[in-house]
């Protein structure tokens, strides 16, 4: 039974699960929808803020997780020299969508959507993983070549949210942030006395929220500057033994998994007559600008040496730019916190939402490339 709920894990199914449910609650009954995801359970607490501002916590943390045992020696990270390939992909990944969805609404856009140029640069690591395992299989040098593309697209994604999404109705007040600075410093006490148990440090977590929560910055991210410190170095002579951070990962993989049905439920509800122009904006921006912006920058690394596995062919990249159109979670969470009007981010959401086609495209294109084998290597 453990494996049979850790498979549904994996494949995103409670995610997809979460974004179906609300979709059909939203357009059926809006009002008893908005009336339970936005009605205060307590003075300023809400379904809603639970999940964005508590929930997400534990989603970022467990991104970071990914980040240091991608760095660390033996990670897919390290050394970075051997990953410019993918790091200059994920870059493209960012400017190419970006430039188109601020192009767009140039033309064809109001300025009210301007601020909403973030959302078509994340991509959905999960459920782009399940269309690239799909494709390619786990052993194709191209699944893992999306893997590392995908952690550093991540990266990209909280520096971004981080630096340019602050809450636009409470201006940053960084006189609070000296208790995340706190926390930062508590945490690397623990880890220089070689406190084990990881719960320590996620109560200092508790010190990082509060003092982004008050400095009015996303209080979402506070496990990220914690879990660095997190013990993820195996001790001598217990190489085979999981580290904390190993536990930490295990042990919330869970509540990580299937919450994510509960952040499905309380960002997806869009009544489908929100769609407008940025809906498409968004989706034409995460197919067009993943999809040429991560090939045109990994080519442009491979003239300046920076080669990738030969077993990856032109169309094999493409394929892995389309997949990794796909963004589902961080850009449902960006066109949140992108708009202070609902009507506009509900259109924001409906493209990130129908970006899910994308990964059925790379299927499709997939299996007519495999059919005319002639054009797979072009």
């Amino acid at each position: 039974m453990k494996e049979v709920l850790r498979k549904i894990g994996d494949m995103s199914l409670p995610l997809i699960a979460g974004i179906i449910a609300a979709l059909a609650w939203a357009n059926i009954d809006s009002v008893s929808y908005n009336r339970i995801v936005y009605g205060e359970i307590a003075p300023g607490i809400n379904f809603h803020f639970l999940i964005n501002d508590v929930f997400l916590v534990f989603f970022f943390g467990s991104i970071c997780v990914e980040i240091v045992h991608g760095v660390a020696p033996g990670g897919n990270l390290y050394p970075v020299k051997n990953t410019i390939g993918n790091l200059l992909g994920a870059l493209g990944g960012v400017l190419l969508p970006a430039a188109i969805f601020l192009t767009l609404n140039r033309f064809f856009g109001e300025a009210a959507y301007t601020n909403g140029w973030a959302i078509p640069t994340a991509t959905d690591v999960a459920i782009s993983l399940l269309f690239a395992q799909m494709i390619f299989g786990k052993k194709h040098p191209a699944f893992t070549f999306l893997l590392l593309l995908a952690i550093a697209d991540d990266v990209a994604g909280l520096v971004i949210i981080a630096l340019f999404y602050p809450d636009p109705e409470l201006p940053v007040n960084p006189r609070w942030l000296a208790l995340v600075f706190a926390a930062v410093a508590v945490a690397w006490i623990l880890s220089q006395h070689k406190v084990k148990s990881y719960w320590f440090y996620l109560l200092t977590g508790i010190l990082s929220w509060i003092g982004l929560h008050k400095a009015n910055m996303h209080p979402s991210l506070a496990l990220i500057f914690i879990i660095p410190f997190i013990p993820h170095i195996p001790e001598a002579g217990k190489e085979r033994c999981p580290t904390q951070l190993d536990r930490f990962e295990r042990d919330f993989k869970p509540v990580i998994d299937y919450g994510l049905f509960f952040f499905g439920l309380s960002n997806a509800g869009v009544v489908f007559s929100s769609i407008s122009e940025l809906t498409f904006f968004v989706f034409i921006s995460l197919l067009a600008g993943k999809t040429f912006g991560i090939y045109l920058l990994v080519k442009a690394a491979g003239l300046l040496k920076f080669k990738i596995n030969r077993a990856i062919s032109n169309i094999d990249l493409l394929l892995i730019g389309m997949t990794a159109g796909i963004g589902l979670t961080v850009s449902l969470f960006i066109a949140e916190i992108a708009y202070t009007d609902g009507k506009i981010a509900e259109a924001a959401k409906m493209g990130a939402l129908f970006s899910l086609f994308n990964g059925f495209l790379a299927v499709i294109l997939a299996k007519f490339v495999r059919r005319n084998p002639q054009i797979e290597h072009i």
